[in-house]
């Protein structure tokens, strides 16, 4: 088994998603979450990331009610302190889905980082079938090492981003959210080429990624997928430039794939391609 299967414990499925999914009309990614929760498991909102948790808590907790979710839970937190007198067992015992608001990152990492909440929670999605899904910062707060901040840069250059620990369910992925929006490609090669060991995965609005503990990636959802792999790179000279500068990298294998297309996380290369977009075989 490689090190890097080693090191990737998902017990069920992770449900990354790039923000801004729809909440009001088709719901087409909260509900693919409940789906694969299970019509009886109890859901928990986490929206700490917020600038106004008790507002997204709201917003999806009247979400999941219409889809038929009786009475979802909320961990009601603004501060560590608050984290600190909740009781996980009372919160995620028995939960078959915990799903984390968009916001900040780095409040969501540095109200949760280190809590008993926060090992619990790591505990169940690599023991257990708990599905955890995470929109925007909830989805860059999964990685071990997150994107915080960033400029939209036309070139990919050093300063252009900043990288902080992140949550840890992720320990060799790189998430950027908002992605085609936004025009985030060159600050998530510059993530990347930090340290090439990292896949850099960019996801657009209204649209997730499902990664289950095969190590398959399914895409689903309206947008697209941008696949940053570094592990081929063969020139590289971020550390050499000064911090204000732009930097060459050769070597960097790119992969947009739509809905419905399946990525190998683990061992990095598409897994379904349909037939039509194949080369023909040369006799």
């Amino acid at each position: 088994m490689s090190e890097r299967i080693d090191r990737e414990i998902i017990g069920g499925h992770l449900l990354v998603i790039g923000g801004a999914e729809d909440k009001y009309n088709e719901r087409r990614i909260l509900k693919k979450f409940l789906e694969l929760v299970g019509d009886k498991s109890d859901v928990l909102i986490v929206p700490v990331a917020s600038d106004y948790p008790e507002f997204a808590a709201d917003v999806y907790t009247q979400a999941f009610r219409n889809l038929g979710v009786a009475n979802p839970r909320v961990l009601r937190a603004t501060s560590r302190q608050d984290v600190f007198q909740a009781d996980p067992d009372e919160l995620l015992d028995g939960v078959g889905g915990v799903f984390m608001t968009g916001g900040d990152q780095m409040r969501l990492v540095s109200v949760l980082g280190g809590t008993k909440f926060a090992d619990k929670l790591r505990r169940l999605v690599r023991e257990t079938k708990v599905v955890l899904a995470g929109t925007s910062a909830g989805a860059a707060g999964m990685s071990t090492a997150m994107i915080v901040r960033g400029e939209s840069t036309p070139h990919p250059h050093k300063n252009s981003v900043r990288l902080s620990p992140g949550l840890g369910f992720l320990k060799n992925i790189i998430i950027d959210q908002h992605f085609t929006e936004r025009g985030r490609i060159s600050r998530l090669i510059t993530a990347v080429s930090f340290n090439p060991y990292n896949l850099g995965i960019g996801i657009d609005e209204n649209t997730a990624i499902i990664l289950n503990s095969e190590g398959i990636m399914e895409v689903y959802g309206q947008g697209s997928v941008t696949i940053v792999d570094g592990s081929q790179i063969t020139y590289n000279e971020i550390a050499e430039v000064g911090d204000n500068q732009e930097f060459s990298v050769c070597g960097v294998q790119l992969h947009v794939l739509r809905d419905g297309l399946i990525y190998d996380f683990l061992n990095r290369h598409p897994l379904q391609i349909p037939n039509e977009f194949l080369l023909p075989d040369i006799a």
